[in-house]
């Protein structure tokens, strides 16, 4: 019995030192892997705000929008120009392979930019519709409260990534605006 508690005593300790040495380099490591994931996620970045802006990962509360992934705010000089909102969501392709772009809107609310990062999943000629420059064309420009209108033959794939759209969009106005 004496030798049970020993092992079970030694097992807690080990345990334990080994929770607080994990914890101690996620501390350590997590800083760094968040500017790595910015700096990569840069070069897709800097495809909409070309003018030499800086970008940092604004932190909020995305619950209510379970499309979007992570949001930017993109500045020059202090001053803030826009946001860039990462958003993921299912076309035709499904779960397995979402859906991931890129959605800017400036200050004014004009969508400045719109960069698709992953359409791996969608039908080619059909759902990877969405990565061509006619959709993105679509989009560019517009101010919110326009409409955004699908691409026929790639509605499902289309439709989800204007929802997203509109997602990004509620999250700026209720949050950021």
């Amino acid at each position: 019995m004496k030798k049970i508690i020993t092992l079970a005593l030694f097992l807690a300790v080990v345990a334990g030192l080994s929770g607080a040495a994990l914890s101690f380099v996620f501390q350590m490591t997590d800083p760094v892997i968040q500017e790595a994931k910015i700096a990569s996620e840069k070069e897709n970045l800097v495809k909409i705000y070309t003018s030499g802006e800086e970008f940092k990962a604004v932190e909020t509360n995305l619950t209510d929008y379970p499309a979007i992934q992570g949001v930017y705010e993109a500045s020059s000089g202090g001053t803030v120009k826009g946001y860039v909102y990462k958003c993921s969501v299912v076309g035709y392709g499904g779960a397995s392979t979402p859906i991931q772009y890129l959605i800017a809107l400036d200050q004014d609310g004009t969508y400045k930019g719109f960069e698709v990062l992953d359409i791996s999943g969608e039908t080619k000629g059909f759902g990877s519709k969405v990565g061509d420059a006619d959709f993105k064309n679509g989009i560019v420009g517009k101010n919110i409260g326009d409409s955004i209108d699908t691409i026929s033959g790639a509605t499902v794939s289309s439709s989800a990534v204007v929802s997203g759209i509109e997602q990004a969009t509620a999250h700026y106005e209720e949050n950021l605006k």
